[in-house]
């Protein structure tokens, strides 16, 4: 949980996020929930692509059911959807990484901000171009960020690019090894989605040399530090 948050049994209610955005977190699974549908670009196996979305859902498939869940991705959110009694659409990543391990972080700069929710396993840890080696355990890096401003589809894509590359500079940092040796960039699974807030698209870059691409990096290394921590036991 972020430091400033309150838990009501449900899940966390941020006091301080983006207006329009609440995280809710359930046994399996954490949701960004939306006041109203935003366009949501993403690599999901459920509703991805550059779409209109309700929330976004990030499900932990570790247990004896993973095998039903990962055969029929879109069935398995329709029933958590039917369950929380959500209308439209909702946009579902699938992660071994147990919920209550999410990372959660925003970085603000003046009227500029990044919400960002991850789950880090790499289990399965891969260095782009390597071989593709299978590992058991909780695997996948999933990364949702949620940002304050109306982002145009390239600013968007701009955004998704960069989280990528954050993913992978973290990776490094932290020193982790792919199974087919070298640093690991990221694992077999991930999954990233970009939120951009509703009505007109305004801001058309997302980048390095902009506030709104160096708050998202920094919200999506404290966030992933915090998966990693987490899934260390703390």
């Amino acid at each position: 949980m972020v430091a400033g948050d309150a838990d009501d049994g449900r899940g966390v209610i941020p006091r301080h996020g983006i207006e329009g955005i609440r995280h809710v977190r359930d046994l399996r699974w954490n949701a960004l929930l939306f006041d109203e549908p935003r366009p949501v670009l993403s690599s999901a196996p459920v509703n991805g692509g550059d779409v209109m979305a309700e929330r976004v859902v990030n499900l932990c498939v570790d247990g004896p059911d993973v095998v039903a869940a990962c055969d029929d991705p879109a069935g398995t959110f329709a029933s958590i959807s039917r369950a929380q009694d959500w209308r439209g659409a909702t946009v579902g990543l699938m992660t071994g990484v147990a919920a209550a391990n999410a990372g959660i972080a925003r970085e603000t700069h003046d009227d500029v901000e990044w919400l960002v929710l991850a789950t880090v396993g790499f289990s399965n840890a891969h260095r782009a171009g390597g071989p593709a080696v299978e590992n058991a355990g909780p695997g996948t890096i999933n990364v949702i960020a949620a940002s304050s401003l109306a982002l145009t589809a390239a600013a968007r894509a701009e955004a998704l690019g960069l989280v990528v590359e954050t993913k992978a500079a973290v990776l490094s940092d932290h020193g982790i090894v792919a199974a087919g040796g070298g640093t690991a960039t990221g694992t077999g699974t991930d999954a990233v989605a970009i939120v951009g807030a509703p009505g007109e698209a305004d801001t058309p870059y997302t980048g390095y040399h902009t506030v709104s691409g160096r708050c998202l990096a920094a919200a999506v290394i404290r966030a992933m530090g915090l998966s990693m921590e987490a899934g260390r036991g703390g």
